[in-house]
């Protein structure tokens, strides 16, 4: 127990030691932490016990350290008794030392200050003097500008603006003076950007007045190109003026050669767009010029008063288009985003639609007929000169990006409004040609007036090539005027053709579908009026011949034309593909003239023929033909021997034609209703009328035409006249429906017409004292039985 609380005693001991030792050597900051950890332990007592040990321990220590010092101390204090004199000595100097020094630092800061003076008032002055190095720029560039904006020198004034605004103003931007120049400079802005504008207005105005001669410039070149004479390019009045000059080409040499810059001024537009750029204004000056181009654009496109009415106004209104639209390529070519395509190509669809109008117009106006004393005349002459220009306008104008495929379009409609007016003008040409032929036979004087002849009608007979001259042709002279003219329509035809951009299968087609329309309508048309019953030239027979004739020679001429056609487009070189019409319609119209022939031919056999005056009820015949039918045979047998120089064919059905109409109107003559009653004497006068027909039949001389055939004509008379006259009843009944039967050719309804008529004559009172009663009642018997039986065969077959 006594050891346990020894040894912690022991401990405490030395723990509060150690506390002790760290407060001493510690520079305070532990004494707090010491102090805690003392009262925390419940030490305090004993602490403070120690502590006082220590105290008294250092204050031994002291006391022995003064007591080894004190000798020295009070030697060092008498020591310091003694200095204590000098330091009032000392004292006394610095004092008056002090004084001197405040006297002569007063006269010091007063050159000090003067001096800081000075150097303020040289430090201002070089201020100055820079500020000023940096103001005489502002005002000498912003003199320089002033001038510039007086005399619009725009682009030099620009220069100066914007070294003023980031050079020379950026230094001196604290001035207040320098406030007004910036305000002012937006002024020279707005003024320099205004001017731009003016000078864009000039440039406008320069392009709307050489416009037309940008456009004349661009058409003779075109023309150029695509070889097209000048007249197309120049007004009338140039030429008259430059006829002089034009002898060695200068004047049209220039026109060809001339660039557009010669013309145009180009340097305003791109100081003024270069000036936007410069002000940020570039987007808005192009909205300007736009909107300035969609102002003026309407002014170039206005149409002329009467333009339509000169042909010369009519270059000049597209020559001004075609200029307006270069000049705009040339700009938005050589300019950056002034305009994009999208305007440009706006501008053109506008244009376009006007100069549809335009064309359309200027069509119409070509379809409008001038009455004059003779005729009514048309203008394709103008209208091909038009297209001519159109094609040079397309051809020009394509160079500047200029959609002209419309306007292409539009010469398909003129084509065709063309070729309508070609076929009503080569209407009346061959209607005059119709009308002042006299269809009689060509004749030729000498050699040298049949190769001229040969050259435009190249036809060649044979059978006149030996004939001495003066030789006569078989057609007369319409036929190669004829040719002539359907000639000169397929070149005009070929006309139109030139300059579009078409291939030759296609220019083949533009003129032969109007050819095939010359001959299949209005050539056809004209004949026909000519030729028709009620035209107001009544042609006779030899006529009505000679133009079948002239049919027929012009339809041998075809395979010319053909070649003419050939030759013109592809060179010689044979082509297969649409063909001319010419010969099926010449076909036609001759089997309609045959057929007015045979209606002439008949008319004249009629008139012959109304002469005729039977006795109906005669007791026995003449024993001679009748006047009418002698008449008859006359006029055939001269109209006939003119048949050597028809047509083979032609002169067979002409014949077989008049001897049928004769045999039908014997026919019709003999069953008319006017006629009640006839004597077998009427009959044999008929029958050697007949017979007088039949031996001219058999005597006529037709090349390739038997006279068997024309007998035939007349069968179908000839046996009703021989059954009635010869009583052969018997073999017609046995034998009918036979076609080897001697009476094949009678119907049974004729022959009960004529036999009523015979037996009505033969009851009639005034024959009884001419014929034997015996006989007279015998042959009445025997036409009644034959007329009961021809009636009852009758109901038996229908």
């Amino acid at each position: 127990m006594m050891n346990g609380e020894y040894n912690d005693g022991q401990l405490s001991d030395t723990y509060l030691d150690n506390i002790i030792k760290q407060l001493e050597i510690s520079d305070g900051s532990q004494a707090t932490a010491c102090v805690r950890s003392v009262f925390v332990r419940n030490d305090a007592g004993t602490f403070l016990k120690k502590l006082d040990e220590r105290i008294k321990h250092y204050d031994n220590e002291i006391e022995k350290l003064c007591n080894f010092q004190y000798q020295s101390f009070v030697k060092a204090f008498h020591e310091l008794l003694q200095v204590r004199k000098d330091t009032t000595s000392m004292k006394n100097e610095l004092v008056k030392n002090n004084q001197m020094m405040q006297v002569a630092g007063q006269s010091l800061a007063k050159k000090t200050e003067a001096l800081i003076k000075e150097y303020h008032r040289q430090s201002n002055i070089q201020q100055t003097i820079d500020v000023l190095s940096q103001a005489f720029p502002v005002f000498e560039t912003y003199r320089k500008l002033q001038e510039c904006m007086e005399e619009k020198k725009l682009y030099p004034a620009l220069k100066l603006l914007e070294q003023l605004e980031t050079k020379h103003l950026v230094l001196v931007k604290e001035h207040r003076w320098s406030e007004l120049i910036q305000n002012n400079i937006a002024k020279f802005r707005s003024q320099i950007r205004n001017e731009s504008h003016n000078e864009l207005k000039n440039f406008l105005e320069n392009v709307a007045t050489h416009a037309d001669k940008i456009g004349k410039s661009a058409f003779a070149q075109a023309a150029v190109r695509l070889d097209i004479d000048r007249r197309y390019y120049t007004s009338e009045e140039d030429r008259k003026k430059d006829q002089k000059q034009q002898a060695d080409g200068s004047i049209d040499s220039a026109l060809i050669n001339m660039n557009i810059t010669e013309l145009i001024d180009f340097s305003p537009i791109y100081k003024s767009l270069h000036i936007n750029l410069f002000l940020n204004c570039k987007e808005e000056f192009s909205k300007h010029y736009q909107r300035e181009k969609q102002k003026q654009a309407p002014v170039i496109l206005d149409v002329p008063p009467k333009m339509h009415e000169s042909f010369d106004a009519f270059k000049k209104y597209l020559q001004r288009v075609t200029g307006f639209f270069i000049v705009e390529d040339h700009v938005m070519n050589t300019t950056e985003g002034l305009i994009d395509q999208r305007f440009y190509y706006e501008l053109c669809e506008r244009a376009t639609q006007q100069l549809l109008a335009v064309l359309r117009r200027a069509v119409d106006f070509c379809l409008k007929p001038v009455s004059t004393d003779r005729l009514t005349s048309y203008n394709p002459d103008l209208m091909l000169d038009m297209k001519i220009v159109v094609v040079l306008f397309c051809a020009a104008i394509k160079e500047s990006g200029f959609p002209a495929t419309p306007l292409l379009d539009v010469l398909m409609e003129l084509r065709e409004s063309y070729q309508q007016l070609l076929l009503t003008q080569w209407s009346q040409k061959f209607t005059e040609i119709l009308n002042n032929d006299n269809y009689t036979p060509m004749v030729i004087e000498d050699e040298t007036k049949y190769q001229l002849l040969q050259r435009q009608f190249p036809l060649r007979i044979e059978a006149t090539e030996k004939l001495p001259f003066p030789r006569q042709l078989p057609y007369s002279e319409s036929v190669p005027k004829i040719f002539l003219e359907i000639k000169d329509f397929v070149a005009v035809c070929a006309k139109f053709a030139k300059g579009l951009n078409v291939s030759k299968t296609e220019i083949d087609d533009m003129i032969r579908k109007p050819s095939n329309l010359l001959l299949t309508k209005t050539l056809k048309t004209a004949l026909i009026e000519l030729t028709a019953a009620e035209s107001r030239r009544q042609l006779n027979f030899s006529q009505l011949v000679q133009i079948c004739i002239n049919t027929l020679h012009l339809e041998n001429a075809m395979p010319f034309l053909e070649d003419y056609i050939v030759a013109l487009v592809h060179g010689g070189t044979k082509q297969l593909g649409l063909r001319l019409q010419g010969a099926s319609m010449l076909k036609d119209i001759r089997s309609l003239v045959e057929d007015r022939i045979y209606d002439k031919l008949n008319d004249k056999i009629d008139e012959c023929l109304d002469i005729a005056s039977y006795d109906w009820m005669m007791p026995e015949a003449f024993g001679v033909a009748s006047d009418y039918i002698t008449t008859t045979i006359q006029f055939l047998e001269n109209t006939f021997r003119a048949f050597t120089h028809l047509p083979t064919q032609l002169s067979q059905t002409t014949c077989l034609s008049a001897c049928k109409h004769i045999s039908n109107s014997l026919t019709n003559i003999l069953l008319s209703q006017d006629v009640k009653a006839i004597s077998f004497g009427a009959l044999e006068q008929m029958s050697l009328d007949l017979m007088q027909c039949e031996v001219f039949a058999s005597k006529i001389n037709i090349a390739n035409l038997d006279s068997e055939t024309l007998l035939l004509c007349f069968q179908d008379l000839r046996q009703l006249l021989d059954l009635i006259m010869d009583k052969q009843w018997s073999v017609f009944f046995e034998n009918y429906a036979n076609p080897d039967s001697p009476f094949a050719r009678v119907a049974p309804r004729t022959a009960l017409i004529v036999v009523e008529k015979l037996r009505d004559g033969l009851k009639r009172p005034l024959l009884s004292k001419f014929n034997r009663p015996a006989m007279e009642k015998e042959n009445i018997k025997l036409l009644e039985t034959v007329a009961n039986k021809l009636r009852s065969f009758i109901n038996d077959n229908s």
